[in-house]
Formats: C-alpha cells, sequence, structure tokens
C-alpha cells in the first residue's frame, strides 16, 4: 500500500490560519480605510471650526470696509505657516477685502464655490499636495479658510504607517498561534484514529479476538470503528467456521479412509492394486496435513520457548530416515557453525522441517543425498538433487493447494504423494511467519534444489500465527 504524501492536521490547521489572517487582514484594511475616511472628516470639521472662529471677530466699518481683530493664536496659526492656513474674506462677488497671505487668497478663489461648502484647490509649486477649504456666508461678506492638504496627508500616512506596521506584526503573531493552536486541536482530535490505527495494524488471525478501541472517538469517526469491529466480528465467525470444517472434514475421513486402505492391503497383489493403494496412501497424506494446518491454524501458536535448531534436525530426520531409506536416500545433517539462540515452538519447526525433508525425498532421484544444512544465522537448509524448481514457480509453490509445473515430476515411489496436495510448503511458510521469518527456495550449482527456512528471534513472550 501506498503510504499517504501528506498530513490532514499541518493542512487543516494552516488553512484555517490563513482564512483567519486573511480575515484580519481585510478587517485591518477596513479600519485602514475607515480611519482615512475619518481623519479626513475630521480636517472638514476642524476648517468649518476655523471659518466660525474668524467670522465671529469680523466686523464692517462705517466706510463699508471689513474689520477683523483676531486674538492672538489664531493670528499666529494664520501668518507663522508659510502659506499653509490661509484666511480669506471677500465680497458676495469673491472680490478679496481680507487676506492672510494674498499671493496665495489669489490662487485660491477661483476654486472657490458660489454656494458654502467644502473645496479643493489643485496641486500648485507652492503647495504640491493641493488645499482644502471651506467658505460660508457671514453677513455681508463670505469667509473662507484653506489649508495644506500635505498636512492631513502626512497625517494621514502616519496614522497608516503606524497601524500597518503594528498590524503585520500583530498579524503575525495571530496567524502563527492560530497555526499552532489548530495543529494541536486536529492532532488531539486525530489521536483516538491513531490508536485505532495502531490497533488495526495489529489485527491477526492469531489473535481473532482483537478489535479497535471505540472510546473517546470523534462522532464523525465512531461509526466507521464501530463497523471495522462489527466486520472483524463476523471475520472472526467466518474463519473460526472454516477452520472447524477443515478439522472436523479431515478428521471424519479418516475413518473411511483407514478402512479403504485395510481393504486394499486385503487384496491380492497386482498392478491394480498397487495403484490403487497409492492413491489411498496418497489421500491419507493429504487428510493428515490437512488436520496438521487445522491445528496449527486453530490458536495462536507460542514461540516464547527456547528452541534448539539442532535437536529440531535430529528430530526431524529420525521420523523420516525409515521412509527415505527404501528409496536409496540418505538423510544427513551437516553444520555450519552453531545456531544462533532462538526462541520459538519445537512442534512447529519440526513439522515444517518435516515436510521440507518429504518434499526432497519426493523429489530426489534414488541414490542420491538429501542434507539438512544448519547455519549460525538461524538458518536451516534442505538441499537434494531433484529437478530443482522454475524460477517462475519458486514463490507460488509455497501457497496453499499449490501444484508444482507438470514438468517437475516427482520420481515413482512411496513417497509420491509426500508434498503432492499443495499444503505441506504453505505450512512450512506458515511455521517460518510465526517465527518472524521467511521461506523460500533457491536453485543449487550442479542441479537440485535448497528450500530455506529463515527464522527471526521474537521477543519473549511473543506470539505467531501459521495463517
Amino acid at each position: 500500500m501506498k503510504p499517504a504524501s501528506w498530513s490532514l492536521a499541518p493542512r487543516l490547521a494552516w488553512r484555517l490560519a490563513a482564512v483567519l489572517v486573511a480575515a484580519i487582514g481585510l478587517a485591518a484594511i477596513a479600519v485602514g480605510w475607515r480611519a482615512i475616511v475619518t481623519a479626513r472628516a475630521l480636517d472638514d470639521t476642524a476648517l468649518q471650526i476655523q471659518v466660525h472662529a474668524v467670522a465671529v471677530h469680523l466686523a464692517t466699518a462705517p466706510g463699508g470696509t471689513p474689520l477683523l481683530d483676531l486674538p492672538p493664536a489664531l493670528e499666529t496659526a494664520f501668518h507663522g505657516g508659510a502659506g499653509d492656513n490661509v484666511f480669506i474674506i471677500t465680497t458676495p462677488r469673491d472680490q478679496v477685502r481680507l487676506s492672510s497671505d494674498p499671493a496665495a487668497a489669489a490662487l485660491i478663489v477661483p476654486y472657490m464655490p458660489q454656494t458654502d461648502g467644502l473645496f479643493r484647490v489643485p496641486a500648485t509649486p507652492a503647495q504640491p499636495e493641493g488645499m482644502v477649504g471651506f467658505v460660508t456666508r457671514f453677513g455681508a461678506w463670505r469667509v473662507a479658510v484653506a489649508q495644506s492638504r500635505e498636512q492631513s496627508e502626512v497625517l494621514v500616512r502616519s496614522l497608516l504607517s503606524e497601524f500597518f506596521s503594528t498590524g503585520l506584526v500583530l498579524l503575525s503573531v495571530i496567524g502563527g498561534t492560530a497555526a499552532l493552536i489548530g495543529i494541536w486541536t486536529v492532532r488531539d482530535g486525530l489521536r483516538p484514529l491513531r490508536r485505532a490505527s495502531v490497533a488495526a495494524s495489529r489485527v491477526d488471525p492469531a489473535q481473532p479476538g482483537r478489535r479497535l478501541p471505540d472510546a473517546d472517538l470523534p462522532a464523525e469517526v465512531a461509526p466507521l470503528v464501530i463497523a471495522v469491529n462489527q466486520a472483524l466480528a463476523r471475520l472472526e465467525a467466518a474463519l473460526g467456521a472454516q477452520r472447524r470444517f477443515v478439522g472436523e472434514a479431515a478428521h471424519a475421513l479418516r475413518t473411511p479412509l483407514a478402512v479403504l486402505t485395510a481393504r486394499l492391503d486385503a487384496l491380492p497383489e497386482s498392478p491394480d492394486a498397487g495403484l490403487l493403494r497409492r492413491d489411498a496412501d496418497r489421500m491419507t497424506r493429504l487428510i493428515e496435513q490437512m488436520l496438521r494446518m487445522a491445528r496449527l491454524d486453530g490458536q495462536p501458536l507460542d514461540v516464547s520457548k527456547p528452541v534448539d535448531l539442532r535437536a529440531v534436525a535430529i528430530e526431524a530426520i529420525s521420523m523420516l530416515a525409515p521412509l527415505a531409506l527404501p528409496q536409496g536416500i540418505e538423510l544427513a545433517l551437516r553444520e555450519i557453525g552453531t545456531p544462533a539462540p532462538l526462541t520459538g515452538n519445537h512442534a512447529a519447526l519440526v513439522i515444517g522441517l518435516t515436510n521440507l525433508i518429504e518434499n526432497a525425498v519426493a523429489h530426489a532421484p534414488r541414490g542420491s543425498l538429501v542434507e539438512v544444512e544448519l547455519a549460525a544465522a538461524a538458518r536451516i537448509a534442505v538441499l537434494d538433487r531433484g529437478p530443482g524448481v522454475p524460477a517462475a514457480e519458486r514463490k507460488a509453490i509455497f501457497e496453499r493447494f499449490h501444484r508444482g509445473p507438470v514438468g517437475h515430476v516427482k520420481r515413482d515411489s512411496q513417497m509420491r504423494g509426500a508434498t503432492g496436495a499443495g499444503l505441506g510448503l504453505a505450512i512450512v511458510a506458515g511455521v517460518a511467519a510465526a517465527h518472524r521469518g521467511a521461506a523460500w527456495v533457491e536453485g543449487r550449482e550442479g542441479g537440485g534444489a535448497a528450500f530455506v527456512l529463515k527464522l527471526g528471534t521474537p521477543a519473549d513472550g511473543a506470539e505467531g500465527s501459521c495463517a
């Protein structure tokens, strides 16, 4: 299975953080825009206040000329700003009568509206930012006040610069905090799912009662875990029924096969009787292997006990020597170094090695040698000089009920049916897997095959399965 190339927690957290930062950014832009509008509205209000401040000090002389007596503060504001702040007193026809700066007044008056209100003066060399003013009617006169836009623009830029420089730092802090909180929240929420994933990886036919933990699960995940546990329960029931059927069927067939064999033995010697006896022997061997497989599959295999591989090899050879010698085949044990200490199941290893030796005897030519080789690295190999196994078949022959290719024919002997059922090597593979190892076949120089059983060293108390 291809591993996942991305993780949900950081992706979701960063997306949530990005949305939050974007929302804060938009809010900051809106606040900044509103600040500009407010600042300019305050400028307009200040202009109106200045106009009325000038107007209240305006009077008309008996000759019809305007008289203006400004307090010192206003006088300083209009005459000390180098033309940045200007007041203008005009007739209704915009003829200037009084001004704090006649030159500036000459530039401003053409842009004054005929009605009361705000007005704008375009940029000039003296006022690169232009000017903004307010004009109103006061008695017989029109009073206008104008000021440079540079003052207000500098203020606005200063406010925006301060706002956004502070805002960027704030956004960074908020975004980073949101990302960290999002990652922590998502990971914490997914922790029960990770526990369920670990438990799922440990589900094994050798431990059929194992289930996924269903406590403290998010509401979105709980139905999936419950459904998986229900599926595991159904699979456990089906697996148990299958194992019981195989064992019971094989056991039930032993009696009629024994009766059949006894009756065949009572027949007079003839070619047909010999063929029938060999067929009955093959059926007996198949039943015995099915029972063996059912026993190994039926319960967890305890592989926690110390095992002496030399003793395993001697026991397996001793069991099969009486069957191999009549075929002119010699069984021998060869040791290459001292096998490493191993924990496992002695009986299961004997069964697996017995199947390998039976397979070798079934294919070895008469008068040849079948060797059981023990290596130091918990490795057992059974070597024969038979026809070997084609490379394309070397993996498949360890599958249940797999039959070898037509070209891989056993010699005609009483051992003919030893592995013909296709279960012997499958049992070997199961025993190897239970011991955290593997089984495979290799070619031999000079012809023949080497069936290898490589074993691991599981921790004390570990359990394996031959499924």
